[in-house]
């Protein structure tokens, strides 16, 4: 078993107030930010930042010898290119044509049940 070294307070200190930017950050970017089409990909990168601080030092990956200190980034990496390659095929997938068009959707009702619209001069009294 590893041996542990003193490890310093405000070390944690720092970190939990870089958390606590990040997240004041994320409310701001919800709530006033307005990027647009960044607003996802900020969102993302802040939220997989927080991830990694909170993986790293709160869950003590930084400290693991060898093996055990690879198995976050793989499983980043794994879990990014499964979004990726969802998104992609998300965004790539071709709508299908319907042969009778959109208009085949909307029912066809007879004309003695069709109502003219409020305030047309067609429209009869007391129906």
């Amino acid at each position: 078993m590893a041996e542990h070294g003193r490890k310093s307070v405000w070390g944690y200190v720092g970190i939990w107030g870089v958390l606590v930017v990040l997240t004041v950050a994320t409310w701001l970017l919800g709530t006033r930010g307005h990027l647009g089409h960044w607003s996802l990909p900020v969102a993302l990168g802040i939220a997989l930042t927080k991830t990694a601080l909170v993986a790293m030092f709160f869950m003590h990956l930084v400290e693991q010898p060898g093996a055990r200190r690879v198995v976050f980034p793989v499983s980043a990496l794994f879990l990014a290119l499964l979004l990726g390659l969802s998104l992609v095929e998300a965004m790539t997938r071709v709508r299908m044509a319907r042969p009778d068009g959109p208009k085949a959707l909307e029912p066809v009702r007879p004309a003695s049940t069709r109502t003219a619209p409020p305030g047309s001069p067609t429209r009869r009294v007391g129906h």
